[in-house]
């Protein structure tokens, strides 16, 4: 202690008798000469400063060895060292509209550019505690859909959508990456997975055709550019970002307590005419306790953990000279979930080298890797999802151990009227465990030829690898059902799987700008081909007698070995032509050439073409008297994309070599034909047009950029089912469909200061979307509940409007007023009125209509920062608004086979409790649930919008007088929150940020909220 007050009275001391000077200048327009009032002058490292007055000129007093930071909205920062100078003069330049920006195959100013394209640079993303790098989008890139489907450790990558749903072969909970945007991080293609958050320079996403066409067949469902950092020339820079943090579920779901279910069951078998379960002294076990064997305590107590840890570190080092430049890094991330028994550890590292060999070569090698190493429970082969599941839908009635120290499996005391499996917290314990590993490796280089100047050709291969490794270990187990014991979880299995996927990447391009008086001409050529093969093995074995030794020749019962293989390739040709006359009139053309080895011979080759104009009206000489107007351009554009995600072999037939038959007595090997195929299957066309403003105002303070779009798919490939009489084949893929998404998106940012230390800004994001099928030859029912048809959203909820609830017998037995009910005799009071939608007086199959659209119809976003004296405070918030689910809680016949209920249902309709829109209980009755396979009803389809403040944060920098006595050069300490604030009238107990469409909340691992604190240093 004495040591520290000695330390921090040196500190002290040091800065009270630094020799200060007072230093004078004037801050000017780098282009126009004229001063700027209200830029401001601070202290780097320090919370102090001034600003300019009316006529640009400053005063401030600092020390012989203080750099000051010169800043004005709008415009590139400067930092000039103090040194002897007494008056320092400084002219910027280089404002908001010069930021360049990252595009396809090259970059362009952001002022030039006649696309739909959104920016998130590493500055907008601050210190956010994102354990994937895709979350870093959410609410703040408009256009840009984020669906959080889960938190499970080293599986918490979002569902992304750029502008809606295009395809009808998507999932009916659009995740497969059919839907999905083509990820580039530096050029090659990767996933969002792959690169650590704190190695992101900036994101580019490139919403429309004309700025996604020059990467043609990949770009159907848009593209996500991500740029790593690199080296700079200068001394090294060491940095260190590291975090801990502490989780637990957003929400928890409140399902009934072993006393309540008993009570409903009963009540559930005398609704229809049964014998009570449970006896009233059973009831009173179930209440009070005092037999072990009847359990009083539910799933998530045990089943969820608080303040499950997480902690993440990121080291650095950047640094070169005027001809190597170079980063490192290396990452750390370790967590452990809020389920118990998952958890994950991620380790990354990234080397970026550029060389300058001579003024008119340079080079370069880039590096990247990763290893992901998850755990889940076995769960009796069916992993954490039904683990969650069984703890919402299993009644606790089983205690976890009875008395003799076994797990529970069924109940003596209870046999027959409660659930014979074994205790869920028990199996997800010591049942098993499945492990996956992800090693991922890129190797990236380039080489860059400028043999005149402007003039450039650069060669480009790389190499993405990604080997994902998976174990699962089915532990047999020793249960008991309170009086015998008996072994469970089948006979010991283990299997292991290896699945090799390597992506091989070689592009050319050249591309030359000329400036001709007023006039600018760019133009670029670029071939690329592009091959994937995919390897694929597994093996397995039987009669493991414990988990001491879990190797595939531990054991010799039903040994099982299989494997396969795939590949594709794609080979293109592609352009572009910028023109741009004094900044005034943009345009931009391009055009790919693609062929794909997934079509036949006759439709192998594909174009696509785009192009875009632009007008900047502030530069005219009519806008001249405004002078508050920076930019004002009216953008449009026009193009098409192509999609290729139709499997590898479509227009082969492939036969299985695996198919035995009967001959005479024998069963003998053979072949048969496995899928149809279709020679003349063709690409799917994405046309997209689109008509944008950007506007600049008030010294650049304030911009606002707003699109509205088209967006059409024609020729929808897809797969329509194939008449029973050609037996179990799979259908071909066939064109046979259009779907439109049309919407607009705003946003708008506003950056301001009050007085020298007080800087704030407000962004503000906003988009809709609306998805219909336009066309489609025969519409596709799935899972009996969800509809893609001609005139409706993409996989429309499709069942029975409910309209309210029978209140007597009679009523519930008028056939002639509300139709003869689906229950038949067995509708009474209490019960779901289906309406006869078509007014036979029947209600059958013939009423179902849509009843929901499971499609994000709005997402919005807003950040707001504030800077004051070294403290500086940001918060995000995120929502949605317009997207249905299915409540999956009513996705069971409600306690049937002993499955649990919700506390909601404490208030269901009773002769006492009319008041209410929940059903009554009712054993064998199951018109009063949305099954999991069969119609839905809209009554249990529910509005899944909310408000979510994603973020929260609050730092400190503390100054550099005092953190440079340390060889520091910045320290920053912050704590922050995320998914803190949630607002919505989702199911309770429930999370609405969730990608499960239908079925909603039975099975999703737990979305998490955090609290963090965490440090950032240079040295």
């Amino acid at each position: 202690m004495k040591k520290l007050f000695t330390l921090i009275a040196f500190f002290v001391v040091s800065i009270t008798f630094a020799q200060n000077v007072t230093i004078t200048g004037t801050v000017t327009d780098g282009e126009s000469g004229e001063p700027l009032p209200g830029a401001n002058i601070l202290v780097k490292g320090r919370a102090s400063g001034t600003i300019t007055d009316m006529d640009g000129k400053y005063s401030l007093s600092v020390s012989e060895g203080a750099t000051l930071v010169f800043s004005f909205i709008g415009y590139t920062s400067q930092e000039v060292a103090v040194g002897s100078k007494n008056v320092i003069d400084v002219a910027l330049t280089g404002s908001s509209l010069d930021e360049v920006i990252v595009v396809g195959y090259g970059t362009q100013k952001k002022k030039n550019l006649t696309g739909a394209v959104g920016t998130l640079s590493s500055e907008d993303i601050g210190s956010q505690s994102v354990t994937s790098a895709a979350n870093a989008l959410s609410g703040r890139v408009s256009g840009v859909q984020l669906i959080q489907g889960s938190a499970q450790p080293g599986n918490d990558a979002p569902t992304i959508q750029i502008r809606g749903i295009g395809t009808v072969r998507t999932s009916v909970d659009g995740q497969n990456s059919d839907s999905a945007p083509l990820v580039l991080v530096d050029g090659v293609q990767s996933t969002l997975n792959d690169v650590h958050p704190n190695d992101i320079e900036s994101f580019s996403v490139l919403k429309d055709a004309a700025s996604a066409a020059i990467y043609g067949a990949r770009a159907a469902n848009g593209v996500i550019l991500v740029t790593t950092k690199r080296g700079k020339s200068g001394k090294p820079k060491v940095s260190i970002n590291s975090y801990i943090a502490f989780q637990n579920a957003t929400t928890t779901p409140s399902m009934l307590s072993s006393y309540d279910f008993a009570r409903l069951k009963n009540e559930a078998q005398t609704n229809t005419g049964r014998p009570e379960v449970y006896t009233q002294e059973e009831l009173d076990l179930f209440l009070n306790g005092g037999d072990t064997r009847y359990s009083r305590t539910g799933f998530f107590d045990e089943g969820y953990r608080t303040g499950a840890p997480l902690q993440n570190h990121y080291f650095s080092v950047t640094g070169g000279t005027e001809y190597v430049k170079y980063m490192f890094s290396a990452g750390y991330q370790d967590q452990e979930g809020v389920v118990i028994e998952t958890n994950s550890k991620r380790y990354n590292f990234r080397s970026n080298v550029d060389v300058k060999v001579s003024d008119m070569v340079r080079t370069g090698f880039n590096i990247s890797g990763s290893l992901t190493d998850s755990n889940e429970p076995n769960y009796g082969g069916l992993g954490v999802t039904q683990f969650i599941r069984d703890m919402i839908r299993k009644a606790p009635l089983n205690p976890l151990r009875y008395d003799n120290g076994y797990i529970s499996s069924g109940n003596v005391v209870l046999a027959g009227r409660t659930d014979g499996a074994i205790h869920p917290i028990g199996l997800a314990t010591e049942g098993g465990n499945d492990n996956t590993k992800y090693y991922r490796a890129t190797p990236n280089l380039y080489f860059e030829l400028e043999p005149v100047k402007d003039m450039v050709f650069r060669a480009n291969g790389s190499v993405y690898v990604q080997d994902r490794k998976q174990s699962f270990f089915r532990s047999k187990m020793t249960v008991s059902d309170g009086e015998g014991i008996t072994t469970a979880n089948g006979l010991g299995e283990y299997r292991e799987t290896d699945l090799l996927s390597t992506t091989s990447t070689f592009e050319l391009t050249g591309r030359y700008n000329k400036t001709l008086g007023k006039s600018t001409l760019g133009g670029m050529l670029g071939y690329t081909s592009q091959a994937y093969r995919q390897d694929f093995l597994s093996a397995s074995n039987e009669g493991y007698n414990n988990s001491l030794i879990t190797e595939l020749e531990g054991a010799s019962l039903n040994p099982s070995v299989t494997g396969n293989a795939s590949e594709w390739a794609l080979e293109s040709f592609f352009g572009r032509v910028n023109y741009d006359y004094e900044g005034k009139y943009l345009a931009e053309f391009n055009v790919r050439y693609d062929g794909s080895s997934r079509f036949g011979e006759n439709n192998r080759f594909g174009t696509f073409p785009s192009f875009s104009v632009g007008w900047n009206m502030a530069k005219e000489d009519f806008m001249s008297s405004l002078k508050d107007v920076n930019e004002l351009k009216l953008r449009a554009s026009w193009g098409q994309l192509g999609n290729q995600n139709i499997g590898n072999y479509p227009s082969i037939a492939t036969i299985n070599l695996d198919q035995p038959y009967v001959f005479g007595n024998s069963l003998v090997g053979g072949a048969a034909a496995r899928a149809l195929a279709n020679p003349n299957v063709k690409w799917e066309t994405t046309q997209t047009s689109d008509i944008g403003l950007d506007a600049t105002l008030f010294n650049y303070k304030l911009s606002l950029t707003a699109d509205y779009y088209v967006r059409k798919s024609l020729d929808v490939l897809l797969s329509p089912p194939v008449v029973a009489t050609l037996g179990n084949l799979t259908p071909p893929v066939q064109n046979q469909g259009e779907v439109e998404n049309r919407g607009y998106e705003f946003s708008l940012n506003y950056y301001g200061n009050i007085g020298s230390e007080f800087q704030y800004s407000v962004s503000g994001n906003w988009s809709h979307n609306d998805n219909k099928v336009l066309k489609l030859d025969e519409e596709f029912l799935s899972a009996n509940k969800v509809l893609t048809k001609e005139g409706y959203p993409i996989n429309s909820f499709y069942g029975h409007v409910i309209t309210g609830i029978f209140q007597s017998d009679a009523e519930a037995q008028d056939a002639e007023t509300f139709g003869a009910q689906p229950g038949g005799s067995l509708v009474s009071a209490g019960d779901y009125i289906y309406e006869d939608t078509n007014g036979d007086g029947v209600v059958n199959s013939d009423d179902r209509v849509i009843i929901g659209n499971p499609n994000i119809r709005n997402t919005f976003g807003m950040t707001l920062t504030a800077d004051y004296k070294g403290f500086n405070f940001r918060v995000l918030f995120q929502g949605v608004l317009g997207r249905d689910v299915e409540n999956g809680v009513y996705g069971t016949d409600g306690l049937r086979d002993y499955s649990n209920l919700t506390t909601a249902f404490l208030d269901r309709w009773t002769p006492e409790n009319t008041d209410t829109d929940i059903p009554r209980v009712a054993t064998g009755y199951k018109y009063n649930n949305s099954l999991f396979v069969g119609p839905a009803i809209s009554s249990a389809i529910v509005d899944a919008s909310y408000l979510r403040m994603k973020h929260i944060e609050l730092g400190y920098t503390i100054p550099v007088e005092t953190i440079s006595k340390l060889g520091l050069s910045n320290a920053r300490v912050y704590v922050s929150g995320q998914n803190l604030l949630t607002f919505t009238k989702f199911v309770e107990g429930y999370d609405p940020e969730d990608a499960m469409t239908f079925n909603n909340v039975n099975d999703s691992y737990p979305q998490a909220k955090s609290f963090t604190m965490g440090v950032n240093l240079s040295f």
